[in-house]
């Protein structure tokens, strides 16, 4: 595993650093959401910052943070705003798992350029597959060495910043034939790095982007399709079998995305707050005066309020508090089967708790919230992505579930 020992001290000006770029990302949100494009002036901003060398190891050149350190730093920008960070949420993802998994050597090169500045991104999901189904996309041995790499990824964020690419494939045979046998396909796939250069049409060297993204929020992300035509992963491009290995850090993702939907319950209680406190009514239904009424002062308001700052604060305890338990290694004491899902809890009751506010906040600030282009039309919007990302709430009470289940059924036969 990677060594993160980052203290509280060293991280103090890392975390400065994300107020403000958290601030930047605020003020240019709304323009690229409504654009529908990637967040082009961010990437100069977040690279000169720094912080995308966070987590990687002192060894490699980076400060070397931890999960909960960089889980943080996350929800900081997305309190900024989500789409935006989203996208950069990927790169962390990409580092967590990859640095975990890469050899000290590859971890010397790849991290030690991510410490560089460069970033890293990682396309999984694909037409038939999300991100735990099997992969179609071929891995074609070369007799000469290396893979070539054919098909597509769907869900390319960060893709128009990335100069690192890591993705899934499954090795065929050296005529593009792929495993005929579940079990077979399991065992054929990879997870590979390479050089991501593409020109300003977005066309490089066997790959492509094909600006697909036209999704209902996270407009700002600039989540396009990655077209894989023949693009070269030399041999020491290999980082690990892909379940066996990336599916034993997923922390890297599943923490990571809740700390985007932490951010975004922190900019919704905010907004609600800022807006409910000042707004008046004219006489309404049932009121005891044909008075002004301060909105503030009406109890469903009151009540939804305390019930978002609740929910922040749950959010916030069960995120930190796993992260905090990773790094203790307390994970050691879950059953193995469970670990997985019990990684998915946090985001999955993070998920939650944001679509409830958003909901919760648009009933409360009222009919204005609706129209095209309010910070609650589009925090309702990008909230509704939380419910997709891994895991989801049906697959982490599936896993829960089942193991309990079984391991009932197999104690009762031993009796």
């Amino acid at each position: 595993m990677l060594e993160q020992d980052l203290t509280d001290d060293e991280f103090a000006p890392y975390f400065a650093k994300a107020q403000e770029v958290s601030q930047f990302f605020r003020e240019i949100g709304p323009k690229y959401d409504q654009e529908n494009t990637f967040a082009y002036p961010s990437i100069e901003v977040f690279k000169k910052s720094g912080l995308g060398a966070l987590p990687v190891p002192k060894a490699f050149g980076g400060p070397g943070a931890n999960i909960l350190q960089v889980s943080k730093v996350v929800s900081e920008l997305s309190k900024g705003d989500s789409a935006i960070t989203l996208a950069y949420n990927m790169h962390y993802i990409m580092v967590g798992i990859a640095g975990n998994l890469m050899t000290e050597e590859q971890n010397k090169y790849w991290l030690g350029r991510v410490a560089d500045g460069e970033l890293m991104f990682g396309p999984f999901s694909e037409q038939r597959a999300g991100f735990s189904g099997l992969a179609d996309m071929q891995a074609v041995p070369q007799k000469d060495g290396g893979w070539r790499l054919y098909g597509k990824k769907t869900w390319g964020t960060l893709c128009e910043a990335a100069d690192i690419i890591t993705t899934n494939a499954t090795e065929t045979d050296a005529d593009g034939n792929l495993p005929d046998t579940f079990d077979g396909r399991v065992a054929a796939e990879k997870l590979f790095i390479g050089d991501f250069k593409v020109d300003e049409n977005g066309v490089g060297d066997g790959i492509r982007i094909e600006k697909t993204w036209n999704a209902l929020g996270m407009h700002a992300t600039g989540t396009q399709t990655i077209v894989f035509d023949g693009y070269f992963v030399p041999e020491d491009g290999f980082v690990s079998p892909w379940r066996a290995g990336a599916f034993g850090v997923l922390e890297w993702a599943s923490l990571m995305f809740a700390s985007i939907y932490l951010g975004m319950q922190q900019r919704i209680l905010e907004e609600s707050v800022k807006t409910l406190s000042k707004k008046h009514l004219g006489a309404t239904f049932g009121a005891i005066v044909a008075a002004d009424t301060e909105v503030k002062n009406v109890g469903h308001v009151i009540d939804g309020i305390g019930d978002m700052a609740s929910r922040v604060e749950c959010s916030r305890r069960v995120l930190y508090q796993t992260c905090q338990d990773l790094i203790d290694g307390k994970d050691k004491l879950w059953a193995p089967e469970l670990r997985f899902p019990y990684l998915g809890l946090a985001k999955t009751f993070i998920a939650d708790n944001v679509m409830h506010m958003s909901r919760r906040a648009m009933s409360m600030v009222g009919g204005s919230s609706f129209r095209q282009g309010t910070i609650f039309e589009r925090l309702y919007r990008d909230s509704a992505a939380s419910m997709f990302q891994p895991l989801n709430a049906d697959q982490t009470q599936t896993y829960i579930g089942q193991f309990m289940l079984e391991t009932a059924a197999a104690e009762s036969a031993k009796a």
